[in-house]
């Protein structure tokens, strides 16, 4: 079995990139196990990882196309967290979806992205949003 950490956000198009990246994997409907995560950085409403759109969407999607998946979630600074959720569920590899930005706006705002590629020795995939 071969398992993926997705790092989720609220964002559909990310989401449905990642999805379409992981459902067309050789072994995907097998071989795969999805971590489907998302690390809360404020989260007044109390919300779990289940009711955020972009991982409702993921879900209804590996559904669809009989992709197995877990939720994780944690509450933190993003790539941190991210990398330890990899570590924590055994991953394989960690899929990504990141926000387009300015070599400036990296280095100002910075990169979870970015972080989670060289904060670990884990292959990680990124992929752009469709569209």
């Amino acid at each position: 079995m071969y398992r993926i950490l997705v790092g989720l956000d609220t964002d559909v198009d990310r989401a449905t990139a990642q999805a379409s990246a992981i459902e067309t994997m050789p072994g995907a409907t097998d071989e795969i196990t999805a971590i489907l995560a998302h690390v809360f950085q404020e989260n007044p409403e109390g919300r779990s990882v289940q009711q955020l759109d972009g991982v409702r969407h993921v879900a209804a999607s590996f559904d669809e196309r009989g992709v197995d998946y877990e939720y994780y979630e944690a509450s933190g600074e993003p790539a941190r967290e991210l990398i330890t959720a990899a570590d924590e569920t055994d991953a394989d590899m960690i899929c990504l979806s990141g926000r387009k930005r300015t070599p400036t706006g990296k280095v100002i705002f910075g990169s979870v992205t970015q972080s989670v590629i060289l904060g670990t020795d884990m292959p990680v995939m990124t992929v752009s949003p469709e569209g």
